[in-house]
């Protein structure tokens, strides 16, 4: 989300009166989209089990006519089938190394980039509802083609973790994971813009992102739940998954807190992937007394 920071930041410096945050400048896009992923430099950041993993590409054809393009890493001793949907600007070719930290829990993984982004291409104008329609697709599609026999989560990170909850209110999850949880984008940009800044200008956030409230829809999702929180994580605070997990339902839910850890980079930790496998122990029971 450091994009969103930098957007935010310059507005204000640009601006003296009022700023309405739209979805032009909360969700980042690439003015051209890249080419093809290089499996190659991705495969050279799996250290962690690199013998039994294998990494390829995949891709979709939206119902838009979009073709969305991704990367899926195959664990031969993998625990579970994860789902991953990255934050505003995270794209493949530039934080693949978060895939070694799931080989080492062990996982497998499908992780797409959105639309406009990377190597996914967006051909009209962007819009929330299609991107949310595009995770359904992805899911559906990991569905099909990872593993029956082991888990199928979904994991979330910041922006992520709006389009993960959403997605969990229209399909059967094993379990969702919310890293560096947003609470709701009204919110967000109430934290994410400096005080001083207010004293000069005021800031709105448009009608689409306002009604994109994490907490409505945590408030319906009932299974397994896991939130990953950084304690160093001033963009989502701690108190933004304390929040949503105050009001969840879910019986099985756990928020684990990641020392030292900003923004974005809580699978760097031991301790997130200790909180995995415990997590990972509830679904299938193999942790239950």
């Amino acid at each position: 989300m450091k994009l969103l920071l930098i957007t935010f930041t310059l507005l204000f410096l640009l601006s003296g009166c009022s700023v309405n945050i739209t979805k032009d400048n909360f969700i980042y896009q690439d003015e051209k989209v890249e080419v093809q992923l290089d499996l190659a430099a991705i495969s050279a950041k799996i250290t962690n089990d690199a013998d039994l993993t294998t990494v390829s590409t995949v891709s979709l054809v939206t119902d838009a006519g979009e073709t969305l393009k991704g990367v899926q890493l195959l664990h031969e001793k993998a625990r579970v089938n994860i789902v991953l949907f990255g934050g505003s600007g995270m794209k493949i070719s530039q934080s693949a190394a978060i895939l070694n930290n799931f080989a080492s829990i062990p996982a497998n993984v499908m992780w797409f980039d959105y639309r406009g982004v990377g190597v996914s291409e967006r051909k009209g104008e962007l819009n929330l509802e299609d991107i949310l329609q595009d995770s359904l697709q992805v899911f559906d599609l990991a569905k099909r083609s990872l593993p029956t026999n082991i888990p199928m989560v979904v994991h979330g990170i910041s922006m992520g973790s709006i389009v993960g909850s959403a997605l969990a209110n229209e399909r059967t999850l094993d379990g969702l994971v919310l890293d560096g949880a947003i609470s709701s984008v009204p919110e967000l940009v109430e934290n994410t813009v400096p005080a001083w800044s207010k004293i000069f200008s005021t800031v709105t956030v448009s009608p689409e992102l306002a009604q994109l409230n994490n907490i409505d829809f945590i408030k319906q999702y009932k299974n397994p739940l896991l939130f990953l929180a950084g304690t160093e994580d001033t963009i989502t605070p701690i108190a933004f998954s304390q929040a949503l997990f105050d009001i969840s339902g879910s019986e099985v839910k756990t928020l684990a807190t990641i020392s030292e850890s900003k923004h974005g980079m809580s699978m760097k930790s031991a301790a997130a992937i200790k909180a995995y496998t415990v997590f990972i122990d509830q679904i299938t029971g193999s942790g239950v007394p």
